[in-house]
């Protein structure tokens, strides 16, 4: 139980815990719109707006709606949308329901859904008219379009806004399933993640607290797509506070600058990739935005290059830096690197910040040994919102959970109760017997005059079995050569660390979340090779 503590006055007081604290999402949202009703919640470019009291209402009707097409507890819907006032209606409706609703990528292709609809067996489908056609073949019988601009396609039904009668069940339980998220894919085919409603409930409140960006009315923008974990987390954290979000359909470094300047935000969560786009589209325009509203952002996904890190913070003077080191896998971030930390002055600056509450976390080696803080270990982690099993994968459950920790497949090393992330263990390139983490030369050839983007591989080599490889995106009228590269990175790494091989292409692929596909460069290296990609 929780001390209490009497003031002067006689009033009690609970001291609580962040990492203790356990509600459901829809319990959370509904206390908002109780406090706040008149607040706005969110605005969407479809040119719809809701209040907190509004929100709920229609989340109310999305659930009946729901329970009057026969969806009930335990029933997976697939849910397939850009960022809209309809998706969050309709997961928070699916979720009151008990029912759990899939968040489906609306990048992905029809052959790339398939299996994921093999993997949840949805009973129904949810989706933007205009994204209908990336479905696979394989749909349920219940198919809903959102956004009609025209007729809808046969064996579809446009969304429906009239009020139905019945009851709903009682409210969903904080140990109950949200949603399902996805992983990212980036090293082979995608898992269903079951995030419960505590998980997710817990990482919004421990991630937004002390956030500068995080209070009632706050406009935030949210170009993050929500069905990935940062951009439903981030959402979460904002309407757990009260804060007015402006939901983008994709990411446009010019939009977003815009939307800033014209909405007054004070909060953005973003990946390196989109600081890097923002950064060279304020160089292409003849004024310099004003940028003056925003108090404080995220990022994470993949590691901020120092070059770019001080290129953010010219771009927004005096604006708090925070970065998430985190996953699906825990619902959240699992460490955190605070302003404070983001202090050109701080020997933290490049780590990933420090564990978050309610998480422990181990580094081990190969063998699975602890290892002593300032040498490379995956980390392991353990806690109550970490990953307890996939989705109908009981194979990939047992790869993943050891003896009660999750593995992540990340390597990191430890200092002072700092993580440093090096690179994801599948990454890892092993030349003549020696480890070398792509992250560390990528930091240092993103400083190569001309390159604007750089990936590092291990590709087949006759001689050390693997070589280190760099696959480059340069300005237009750079001249960037190998000789160029391993001269300015000689004496600053290590002889076996140097690129050996390189490439220039015309852009790195991505997912999502700007996560590099890795996997994708090395695979037409390795064709006819016995290491797997």
């Amino acid at each position: 139980m929780s001390p209490t503590t009497r003031t002067a006055k006689g009033y009690w007081y609970v001291k609580i815990r962040l990492s203790e604290v356990v509600l459901s999402l829809n319990e959370l949202l509904r206390w908002r719109s109780e406090l706040h009703p008149d607040a706005v919640a969110l605005v969407d470019e479809y040119g719809d707006q809701l209040t907190y009291a509004e929100l709920q209402q229609q989340i109310e009707r999305c659930a009946l709606g729901w329970n009057a097409v026969g969806v009930s507890r335990g029933d997976v819907v697939g849910v397939l949308d850009t960022n809209s006032t309809s998706f969050v209606v309709h997961v928070f409706g699916l979720a009151r329901l008990q029912a759990i609703p899939a968040l489906l990528n609306w990048r992905l292709t029809p052959a790339e859904h398939g299996p994921l609809f093999d993997l949840i067996q949805p009973v129904a489908i949810v989706s933007g008219q205009k994204l209908i056609d990336q479905l696979p073949s394989n749909l349920p019988p219940i198919r809903i379009a959102l956004h009609p601009d025209q007729e809808c396609p046969p064996t579809w039904v446009p969304d429906a806004t009239e009020s139905v009668d019945g009851n709903l069940p009682p409210p969903p339980q904080p140990s109950d399933v949200f949603a399902i998220g996805f992983s990212s894919g980036t090293t082979g085919r995608a898992k269903g993640i079951p995030l419960r409603h505590e998980a997710l409930a817990r990482s919004a409140l421990i991630d937004s607290a002390e956030n500068a960006g995080m209070f009632v009315g706050a406009r935030h923008i949210m170009a993050a797509p929500m069905f990935h974990l940062a951009g439903l987390s981030n959402s979460l954290m904002g309407l757990t506070n009260g804060a007015e979000l402006h939901l983008r359909t994709g990411f446009n470094p010019q939009s977003i600058l815009e939307d800033i300047e014209q909405v007054g935000a004070v909060y953005l969560t973003a990946v390196p990739a989109m600081f890097h786009a923002m950064v060279e589209a304020v160089r292409t325009r003849v004024d310099a935005p004003d940028l003056s509203s925003m108090r404080e952002m995220s990022y994470g996904a993949s590691p901020i290059a120092p070059e770019l890190l001080r290129e953010v913070e010219a771009l927004f003077p005096g604006v708090r830096l925070r970065q998430f080191y985190g996953m699906t896998e825990v619902a959240g971030a699992l460490t955190t690197l605070s302003p404070a930390d983001h202090e050109p002055s701080s020997p933290h600056r490049q780590s990933a910040g420090r564990v978050n509450p309610g998480f422990q976390v181990r580094l081990v080696d190969r063998q699975g040994k602890d290892v002593v803080d300032g040498q490379p270990g995956e980390i392991l982690a353990k806690g109550p919102s970490v990953l307890d099993h996939y989705w109908e994968d009981s194979e990939a459950t047992k790869e993943a959970i050891v003896d009660g920790w999750f593995q992540t497949g990340d390597i990191a090393v430890r200092s002072e109760g700092y993580l440093t992330i090096m690179d994801r263990a599948k990454d890892m390139v092993v030349t003549g017997g020696e480890n070398v983490y792509p992250a560390e030369v990528e930091a240092l050839l993103y400083e190569v005059p001309g390159v604007t983007d750089v990936a590092v591989i291990g590709v087949p080599d006759e001689q050390f079995g693997e070589r280190v490889h760099a696959v480059m995106v340069t300005q237009p009228d750079a001249t960037v050569n190998l000789e160029m590269i391993m001269e300015f990175c000689r004496g600053r790494l290590a002889g076996y660390k140097l690129p050996r091989s390189m490439e220039v292409v015309a852009e790195l692929p991505r997912n999502p979340t700007g996560k590099i596909l890795k996997r994708q460069l090395r695979s037409r290296h390795w064709e006819g090779h016995i290491k797997q990609v």
